[in-house]
Parts: C-alpha cells; structure tokens; sequence
C-alpha cells in the first residue's frame, strides 16, 4: 500500500518564465537525509532545511550571470558544485558566504548535468554526451571534449545509478521524432546506444525514470498519449560496436492524453506521477503500484505548473504556483487484497486488522477447560475448532466485547488482563480492549472507567495511532490527569490534539484542577506558588530578584529601558516573584512543552487560541524563562523538566502566532516590554562574556606550576 501525507511548503519560488509559472533547475540531496540543495531557474542556490522549513545557506551569482544545471554536493570533499553560463565552475563550501571568491574553472564545452554517488567521485555530463570525472577535468580545465551525439541530438534527461558499487550514467537523447538511450559503463568504458521505439505513434516522451536491479536497468517512461512504459536493458551485456532497437511495453494507462507530466521511480512496485491534462486546469500527484497497476494515493493541485517532480527520503518535491511543495508519502509491501480495496486502509489502526486474541491464554485459564454455563457464554465468545490439533480439543477465543459489562465488572476484568504482559499478543490485546472502552463511552456517556484508563495507559503500549479516540475522550470529560499521562506515554501526538490539550488546561477551573490527582513532588522543588495552591493574579508588574544572577536584575532591565513609565512603575523590591498559575497547572502546562511537536504543523492551531489565552500562557512562560535563568548552576530534577530552549520556542511560536493580538491588547504592552528588556539584559550578559573569552582561551595555554605539598597555597595567574 501507499499513502500521501499532508504537504507543506518548503520555500517561495521567483517567477522564471515569461507565463508566470515558476520553475527550479533542480532540488538535490544535501549530505544529510533532512537538508536538499534548491537551484532556481534565475540566479540563486539555497540549501534548505526540511523539517524546519528554514534556509541554511544561500548563494547567488552576479548579475547577467545564469545558472544552467543544478547544483550538487560532492559526497565526497563536502562541497557544493555548480555551472553558470554552460561552461562556469563553481566549487565552495557552506561556510562560504560569496560565491564570487569561490573555486572557479572554465570548461571548454558546455556542461548539460553533474551527477553524483557516495563513494565516487562526481561525473560531469556534456551536452555533446562525452562523461568525464571531475578531478581529471580539474588538473586540465581547458582539455578538449569529444563528442558522441550526433547533429541535432540534444540530452533531455539523465541519472546516475550504482552497479555493484560502480556508477553507471543513463541519458536519453532526442532528434527530430527519435529517441535514443545511451548507457555510459565506467568498469570497463564503455558506452552503448539503444533507439527507442515508441509504443504508440504520434506520441512524445514527458519524462523518465528508472532502476538497477540484478544486472538489468529499467527505463520508466511518460508519454503524451497517457501511457507509462517500461523496457528492460542488460547492463551485463553492453557491447559498444553495435546500435540496437528496442521497443517499450505498457506498464500503466493514465487518463490521457497528457500535455505536460513527470516521473519518479519510488520502489520496485510504486512509481509517482505528476500530471496536468489539456482539458483541466490542474495537475494530479498519484502513486501507482505497478505489480497490479492499480491507483494507490493521489493529491490534486489546483494551479498547474511546470510539472517537475523529484523524490528524496521518502518525500515528493513538487513546484506549486510560486512555492516549492513537500509532500511526504509511505509505501509498504501491498498483497493483491490491499490493492483492491478488500483490506483495511493504512491510515485507520492497524488493530482492525487483528479480530481475536486468545483471552483464556492472558487470563490464566485452561483453554481446554468446558464452561460451566454453555448457554450465557455463547453470547460473549466464540468457539472455533483447531483444525491442527488431532486430539479434536477447541480453542476459545473472545471477541473485543466490552459493551455489555458493568463498570464494575470492566475493571475486574482490565486488572485480570494486565497479568498477561509476557504474552506476545498483550499490545495487541491492550489496543482492541481500550477501542471497545472508548466506544463504549462515547456511545454511553455515563460509563467512563478511569482507572481502567489510567491502568492501560501506564502499561506503555498504546499510542495516538493505536487509538486516535482516546484523547478526544479524554478532552470531553475534562480528564487532565489523564491527558497529562498520555502526553507522556505517547510519542506520536499531532499538532492539533497537543494544541486542544494546551487550551483545556489554561482554560479549565481552578476547582477542577486542584480536585484531581497530579504529582506536583518535583514542580514544587522550583516553582513558587506563594500561597498553598492559590492562583496568582498576574499583575502588570511581577516582583524580581535584586541580585544579579546569570545576567538578570532589576537594575539592569531599568537601565536599558526603552519606555521611561514602565520602567519607573517597575518595584524596587527584594521579593521572589510567584508563580502566576498554581502549581497543579503549572505540571500540566509542563507536559505540553516538553511534548515533541513540528512548528509548522502545530503554528496554525496556536492562531485558534484566545487572547486570553494567549496572555496567560505568555506570562506563564517569562516567569519559567526567569526562574530557571536566576542562577545558571541551579538543577532542575527529573525528565519531565522543560529546558530554557524549549520555554524560548514556544514564546516565539506565541508571538508568531498572535504578535497582532497582542499587540492591539492594552494589557499586553507592560509584558512585552519586560520580554524585550529581557532580552536585552540577556545579550548584555553574553557579551559582557565575549569580551572575557580571549582570556579564558589563555587559561588553557598557561604552564600548571608543580604541585605544592602544602595544605593552601595562593596562586596568581596574570592575564594580559
């Protein structure tokens, strides 16, 4: 099976052609499985980080310069490479900031692509098919280039593979009508040239794609007609004295005919297929399996671009409008039943796939022990006849049927289950046993076991996917303390549930919150709630600590103070500042900032927060921010401790999300200065430590004098 995950937008495209549409020379793998390489069709190339969606570098050439194929990294050296006016060199590192004063080598023929592969060094392609490896055309720049194609032969793609860890480069040619594949062989050279014949007349190739696999390439190709084809070429076999004619077999009919279109190759039985037909004004994105030629996942896309498509660690790069869009994807093992839609969809839980569990064995009964009361028990299990066992003894197996049991009776019951965690199948059983609980309760509301909850929970088996109801549950009923136990247990909580739960416990009563069950041990150990318990009203001007303490004072905020009346209205007080929440809040508040999350999935949902909201959560996290800054030394216990980087995070999202809300609230302007001459007083103390760097860096140079045997001893070390 295949699935399309939600997309994002990577980074905003210029506009390169005369259209409107906007088009990118290449996005390339950047080293590390979360950074790509993103060279526009104008000037620039940006090294992008993609789960923060921020760019790490960016590079550009001068002015009546063009860039002409993308940039790559060299695996090898670290460094990027790139071509500007066809026959321009450009090598540079990423902790180069001009690309004027990089590496620069002029060729003597027009480069047409630079491919790489780990552990060998990057091949230069001519635009006349000549291959050459980059450091030999290094020692001679202006070497001479020979040329394979014929006249009026042009290269309309081209990749590299790897054959038993020796690469091997596929391009495929044009002239006129014809195409033409050549396959350039490096161990021994050699280079073989195929005329493709095209399954259907009248009929162009849109794009390519292929593999290497036990000695055989495979061309993938997408042609007008609608058609994805495919043909098979020995790569064992290359004999370079002869041209052959081969033909390509249908592998898939799309809705055809198609005006523009790309293709990438994924795995051995899925392939992803942008295409954009005449008769719609949009483009389609879809995986197919091409073991059972069937659809597996498709996106539409409402404005049609240049339909270019490329595909690393498992994500799908596609330029949408004047953006670069991310659309990520899985692809698993399909059996035909999956690809027809006879089996369950990937994206529901994948206990559905599991109907029964041989409860007798996680209860602790014999399964060959007969029930006392046949006729009751026909009602809430099943017999089944092992066809295996030639003793003729049945296995008894019980449905996931908690919807006709008292509550008192679930608990019992769960208590008994949870014996049986050495069993093989307890995860499983865990899952189905909490879906039929949460099912019940939705159905009934008057049945809600919580501690049959708490219990399965704290068993550390389920997760958000195992059963995505349970926290909505939890968040109807109110039930914080539970919500705080699945944050903790659960490590794939979505943005939106994790933004629901930071919503419930800044706006729930204070009544509720000091009625239920939370452990606040270790929150008190450096929270200050003043009064036991009690709420804190948050005044406009909170107390702070006189002493200097890791760069912090009064003192120093009121010096750099950018608003006289603020400043003057500050209290000249020695007193510690209080929580503004109570310390039961305060816990659970903790649980979502440590929680992991992806900013650009969890800022949307910040925006649906009131400015009530908003305030009270943004004073909370100041005083956090304080507290754990007042002394540098201080050691906060346990895990569930959010650190000073995640507190920064999360004020920033805030501000991002709502900085015009805040902005217009009356109330709101006393907190923003304190947060600004924070930060202030912050790069004061930094810098204030920069200027004693050099010094401490001497430290480390200074000859140790021998040790003296005397119990004290004064040492003066001179710092010039």
């Amino acid at each position: 099976m295949a699935a399309l995950s939600e997309h994002f937008t990577l980074c905003g495209l210029l506009t390169g052609t005369d259209d409107g549409k906007s088009e990118i020379l290449g996005v390339e793998p950047a080293g590390e499985p979360d950074r790509v390489l993103v060279t526009d069709s104008v000037q620039a190339v940006t090294l992008y980080k993609v789960s923060d969606q921020k760019p790490q570098g960016a590079w550009a050439v001068k002015q009546g310069q063009s860039i002409t194929c993308p940039a790559v990294l060299n695996p090898e050296s670290g460094e990027f490479i790139v071509v500007h006016d066809d026959k321009v060199l450009r090598i540079w590192k990423e902790d180069n900031v001009n690309l004027d004063i990089a590496f620069k080598a002029t060729l003597s023929a027009d480069v047409c692509r630079i491919h790489t592969l780990p552990n060998t060094d990057p091949l230069v392609l001519f635009k006349g098919g000549a291959v050459h490896f980059l450091d030999s055309l290094l020692t001679d720049p202006q070497q001479k280039i020979g040329t394979v194609l014929s006249d009026g032969e042009r290269i309309v793609w081209s990749e590299i593979f790897a054959d038993d860890g020796q690469p091997l480069i596929v391009y495929l040619t044009q002239q006129f009508s014809n195409y033409f594949v050549y396959i350039h062989k490096f161990s021994p050279v050699c280079v073989c040239k195929y005329h493709l014949k095209p399954n259907t007349e009248d009929s162009t190739i849109l794009d390519c794609s292929g593999s290497v696999k036990s000695k055989i390439f495979t061309l993938l190709t997408l042609y007008s007609s609608g058609q994805v084809c495919q043909t098979p070429f020995p790569v064992s076999l290359i004999n370079k004295e002869t041209e052959r004619v081969v033909s390509a077999s249908p592998l898939l009919q799309l809705s055809g005919p198609i005006e523009v279109g790309a293709l990438n190759f994924l795995d051995e039985s899925h392939v992803a297929v942008l295409i954009s037909s005449s008769s719609e004004q949009k483009e389609c994105l879809s995986i197919w399996n091409t073991t059972f030629q069937t659809l597996q996942a498709a996106r539409n896309f409402q404005q049609r671009t240049s339909a270019q498509l490329w595909c690393y660690d498992n994500k799908l790069f596609v330029p949408h409008g004047k953006t670069l869009v991310v659309v990520p994807y899985v692809c698993e093992a399909s059996c035909l039943a999956s690809v027809l839609g006879k089996s369950r969809n990937i994206q529901t839980s994948v206990l559905e796939n599991v109907p029964f569990v041989n409860w007798d064995k996680l209860v602790g009964k014999d399964p060959e022990t007969k029930p006392s009361n046949a006729g009751a028990q026909k009602k809430t299990r099943e017999r089944k006849t092992n066809a295996n066992a030639g003793n003729g003894t049945e296995s008894i197996l019980y449905p996931f049927d908690v919807q006709n049991i008292s509550q008192t009776q679930t608990e019992a019951f769960v208590q008994q289950l949870l014996l049986g965690k050495e069993d093989t199948d307890f995860q499983i059983t865990v899952g189905k046993i909490t879906q039929g609980l949460v099912k019940r309760c939705m159905a009934d509301p008057k049945f809600y076991p919580q501690s049959s909850f708490v219990q399965l929970v704290q068993t550390n088996t389920l997760s958000y996917s195992l059963c995505p109801d349970l926290l909505s549950l939890f968040l109807e009923k109110r039930d914080v303390p539970l919500l705080q136990l699945c944050l903790h247990s659960f490590p794939d909580v979505p943005e939106v549930i994790l933004c629901s739960c930071l919503k419930a416990f800044l706006s729930i009563s204070e009544k509720l919150v000091n009625a239920a069950q939370i452990n606040t041990e270790l929150a008190s150990l450096y929270i200050d709630v003043g009064d036991k318990d009690k709420e804190h009203k948050y005044t406009e001007h909170p107390e702070e600590p006189s002493v200097l303490q890791n760069g912090f004072s009064p003192t120093a905020l009121e010096e750099d103070s950018c608003d006289e009346l603020i400043a003057e209205s500050l209290p000249q007080t020695t007193q510690k500042a209080t929580c503004p929440i109570s310390i039961k809040r305060a816990v659970l508040v903790n649980s979502i900032l440590i929680s992991p999350y992806n900013e650009s999935f969890l800022l949307p949902h910040l925006k649906d927060m009131s400015g009530d909201q908003v305030m009270f959560f943004l004073r909370y996290l100041l005083y956090l921010y304080l507290k754990f800054n007042e002394n540098i030394t201080i050691n906060h216990p346990g895990k569930q401790m959010p650190t000073v980087s995640q507190i920064v995070d999360w004020m920033s999202m805030l501000l991002d999300a709502h900085f015009a809300t805040v902005v217009i609230l009356s109330d709101a302007k006393a907190l923003l200065n304190k947060i600004q001459k924070t930060v202030k007083s912050q790069l004061k103390f930094y810098s204030e430590m920069n200027k004693i760097e050099g010094c401490l860096a001497e430290l480390k140079e200074l000859k140790c004098p021998a040790r003296v045997s005397a119990r004290y001893s004064i040492e003066v070390l001179q710092l010039y």
